[in-house]
């Protein structure tokens, strides 16, 4: 067994949950789609869940929301051994790829201690990667475009489920942007979190949070009525 704490939340779809973020694995016919991939020391484990849970498919394509270390930090690892295609936002795929340096938060209390913990946060680059935008489809994915918590962060609807990463995050069955502390743009984030209320799924699994998986677009809708 796998030492990775997991729920299938739906038909195909498996919540991987590690102590600060969420990651999913969807099946795709004999293949699976891996929607961001944890911190490094996970990687592994995705790994050896879907060798044993998973009758050993192959993770054949990666969706990344954005380029944050705890969503991208197992990223390096899972190409070295799998080779997957990695999708990625043109904006934050200067980060993935180590091209620029990922921004330091602009909280000012976090901003010397990012200093501190960033040898140890920094995930080895990934160049292989392939570039999304707004509106395209993947597989069944379609694609949006939502800056604010990073500039290049992307939301994936398939099937009535929206994987929002950070875009919109979920706490106590509520939908609400991702820490301030950590965004590039709340003004983004907000106008972002609109255009997702203009959409309509049942289901909202985000990069941290349980899984709301009923009534989830109504939920957004109401946390972007909160701003007024």
């Amino acid at each position: 067994m796998s030492d990775l704490r997991a729920t299938e939340v739906a038909e195909g779809i498996h919540w991987i949950k590690d102590r600060f973020v969420n990651v999913f694995l969807v099946e795709m016919d004999e293949n699976l789609m891996l929607i961001d991939s944890g911190m490094n020391k996970k990687a592994k484990s995705i790994m050896n869940y879907v060798s044993t849970e998973l009758e050993s498919r192959k993770i054949e394509k990666i969706l990344l929301t954005h380029h944050h270390t705890d969503h991208t930090g197992g990223l390096h690892y899972l190409y070295q051994h799998l080779k997957p295609r990695i999708f990625v936002s043109e904006e934050d795929e200067i980060y993935v790829s180590g091209k620029e340096k990922r921004p330091a938060p602009r909280n000012k209390i976090l901003y010397p201690l990012y200093f501190i913990i960033k040898p140890f946060m920094n995930p080895k680059p990934v160049t292989q990667l392939e570039l999304i935008h707004d509106g395209e489809l993947i597989d069944g994915f379609t694609t949006y475009h939502l800056p604010g918590h990073t500039m290049g962060s992307m939301g994936f609807l398939r099937d009535n489920v929206m994987f929002s990463g950070d875009a919109g995050i979920t706490k106590k069955g509520k939908v609400r942007l991702g820490t301030s502390i950590f965004a590039e743009s709340m003004d983004h984030a907000q106008s972002s979190l609109k255009k997702m209320a203009t959409l309509e799924f049942d289901m909202i699994l985000s990069g941290h949070g349980a899984p709301i998986l009923e009534d989830a677009s109504q939920r957004v809708k109401e946390a972007v009525e909160s701003f007024d």
